[in-house]
């Protein structure tokens, strides 16, 4: 018996143990939630996320337009001896009154946990973020700037002094080119042994006599940051808010009448004051670092992003890339190789199965009409992962190379006339990637009329980026006039629905099209291969699970003869008023697990002639407006209320197969075979 030991554990025993790992767990989270904090800040679209994802060795997605980061990416990090929370924050330009997806970054800034700042600047666009530097000098916190991106620096004939930018800051500068990982090393170094620097601004008497007015009230170790003050004295609400939080109320009172006695004595507009010496100190910084400067040229790459917004051309320029991107993901990525991996690889392997396997149950289960294999998983990797791949880096080509940008200014005089100014333009655009990150991205608008609009034209008619990919392959196979027909269709009723919906929705204020306007950049190949292959590993491990969910859902109703009684509910709408054979019932099935799902089986219906080209337009059109992915929903009900998010889907819904028995109807009236 040496060396074992034989215990009898009783119920009362094994619950004690169960409840101590349970709170050991517990305590562990609670622990590492009171871990310091490393927050990358800076302004939109600087390569914060890039940053971050070489400092947490992860991939979240990153790309050349504003507002990537909508939520927060997190990680625990060991730095030295020291374990911190990293976390990569939303874009935000200014500390007082930021925009909505900037108040999170705020809050995080003034949270109470000990924290490290890191800011990420675009180098060339340092005097724009250094009004964000000014304000975070005044948090008296441990700051490092990132000086990102100084390889574009020839480009736009700028040199930057980095050591008298830090002498001038009073904080350590590093320099790096994220994307390829250079000085990623030093920024790890550093932060080991950063700690609280100076603030080295010189600010005028009067703000000096404010500062010392207000500081008056608190004991040297128990004031705010001077950044309180100064969102104070620019009626910034925050201020007092955070005031109220951290001072019992009489303090609070007495912060406001020294504030209002100060204003009465001086007569002065400090907001005015304060954001004048902010901007006379960026400009001295500016002058003293940057070395050299000259006008950016007019006929370099930088021509093709003036020409890509242009109101004739950026038109023509938008058809040629929809094109090229149906030619390489249409013709070569659905006719080829997905033929080419069916014939080579799939076919062989389902006769060697259909050989091996004898039970006929398991034989239908695995490689039937809707087989785990033959519905679940070759479907999924063998027709999807193909065309998604090639389609995902069409996409991110045009995000890398700041094309997007450009596309959304030069949509946005269409979209005004359908109540979608300024920023609700950006979701919309977002939702050809992904129509739950689209329809999240929608808390950056500033008007609940805008928000509902935007989130029912994104889960109305525009197809996501994996469902768009299965339909142009869907329809590569059919005459050229398909597609535009199908193309045509959809964008009448996306402009329709919204001018509807911007006429009975009760008008609102609306908000100012501001957005920042990135440089064309000739992408990094290395860097554009590996996003697209994290791109596509995030597709599979999403989507091939809901595949095998949906192909066993379809078994399940094959087998217990469920799926003859969907077949009769479901007829008088699909054969009957659509005029689709009746197993079209199976994609709507499939396509409420994954959108694209669906447009899988009509692209088998029709390779094998089940469908004519004018049921395949019928069958696409109706898919694509159909219930919106399971994520997608989700989106829906964490952005709106029950009541909305319910009629949304239901219209949805309604509209799909109203728009679909119209085209039939249209389509039959016309004698249209293709």
């Amino acid at each position: 018996m040496s060396g074992i030991m034989k215990t009898n554990w009783n119920k009362e025993q094994l619950l004690k143990m169960a409840m101590k790992t349970k709170s050991d767990t517990i305590n562990k989270q609670t622990e590492l939630n009171k871990k310091p904090l490393i927050l990358i800040v800076g302004n939109p679209n600087v390569g914060k996320t890039t940053i971050y994802n070489k400092l947490a060795q992860k991939h979240a997605i990153t790309a050349n337009y504003s507002f990537t980061t909508i939520e927060l990416n997190s990680d625990f990090i060991q730095i030295g001896t020291d374990i911190y929370e990293l976390v990569d924050t939303a874009g935000i330009y200014r500390l007082d009154n930021p925009s909505e997806e900037g108040q999170l970054t705020r809050k995080l800034i003034f949270d109470d946990r000990d924290k490290i700042i890191i800011q990420v600047i675009e180098a060339a666009k340092l005097e724009q973020s250094l009004l964000l530097t000014a304000q975070l000098l005044e948090l008296n916190l441990p700051l490092l700037v990132v000086l990102n991106m100084n390889d574009e620096l020839g480009m736009h004939g700028i040199r930057i002094n980095s050591r008298v930018l830090s002498e001038s800051l009073g904080v350590p500068i590093i320099e790096t080119i994220a994307t390829e990982n250079k000085g990623i090393d030093n920024v790890k170094k550093i932060l080991s042994s950063l700690t609280v620097s100076k603030n080295p601004r010189n600010y005028p008497i009067i703000c000096k006599k404010y500062f010392k007015q207000m500081e008056s009230i608190f004991p040297d170790s128990n004031g705010p940051p001077q950044s309180i003050f100064t969102l104070y004295a620019m009626e910034d609400p925050f201020a007092k808010k955070w005031l109220s939080e951290h001072y019992d109320s009489r303090t609070v009172a007495q912060v406001n009448q020294n504030f209002i006695r100060f204003i009465d004595k001086y007569i002065v507009n400090l907001s005015i004051t304060f954001l004048n010496s902010q901007t006379n100190w960026i400009r001295n910084v500016v002058n003293s670092v940057v070395l050299k400067k000259e006008e950016l040229t007019k006929f370099g790459v930088q021509k093709f992003g003036e020409l890509s917004r242009h109101p004739i051309f950026g038109w023509f320029i938008m058809i040629g890339i929809v094109a090229v991107t149906y030619l390489i993901v249409g013709k070569f990525g659905a006719s080829f190789l997905v033929t080419t991996i069916e014939n080579q690889l799939f076919a062989p392997l389902i006769s060697y199965l259909e050989s091996v396997i004898t039970q006929p149950f398991f034989k239908r289960m695995i490689i039937g009409d809707y087989g785990l294999l033959t519905t679940g998983l070759f479907n999924a990797v063998g027709t999807v992962l193909p065309i998604i791949t090639l389609f995902f880096l069409m996409l991110n080509l045009l995000e890398d190379t700041g094309y997007l940008t450009n596309l959304i200014i030069l949509t946005s005089r269409v979209f005004k006339k359908i109540g979608l100014t300024g920023k609700s333009i950006l979701p919309i655009v977002l939702g050809f990637g992904c129509k739950t990150m689209a329809t999240i991205s929608t808390k950056i608008l500033d008007t609940k009329k805008e928000k509902y609009i935007a989130i029912f034209l994104i889960g109305l008619a525009i197809p996501c980026s994996s469902q768009m990919s299965i339909i142009i392959a869907v329809l590569s196979r059919e005459p050229l006039l398909a597609f535009g027909l199908v193309m045509f269709i959809l964008l009448i009723l996306e402009m329709s629905a919204g001018l509807i919906l911007n006429k009975i929705i009760p008008q609102d204020k609306q908000s100012d099209f501001i957005i920042e306007l990135p440089p064309i950049r000739i992408p990094d190949v290395r860097l554009l291969f590996q996003k697209t292959f994290y791109r596509t590993v995030w597709f599979l491990k999403e989507a091939v699970p809901l595949f095998l969910v949906g192909a066993f859902i379809l078994f399940v109703l094959d087998e217990t003869s469920l799926m003859r009684l969907l077949e009769m509910a479901l007829r008088p709408v699909v054969v009957d008023f659509l005029s689709l054979p009746i197993n079209f019932s199976e994609a709507m099935v499939m396509s409420l697990a994954r959108s694209e799902a669906g447009a899988v089986l009509i692209m088998n219906m029709a390779a094998s002639g089940q469908l004519s080209t004018a049921q395949v337009i019928v069958a696409i059109i109706v898919i694509t407006l159909f219930i919106p992915c399971i994520s997608n929903v989700m989106a829906i009900f964490k952005e709106l209320k029950f009541k909305k998010s319910v009629i949304l889907i239901a219209a949805i819904t309604l509209i799909s197969i109203l728009i679909g028995g119209l085209v039939n109807i249209l389509l039959q009236l016309i004698n249209y075979r293709g």
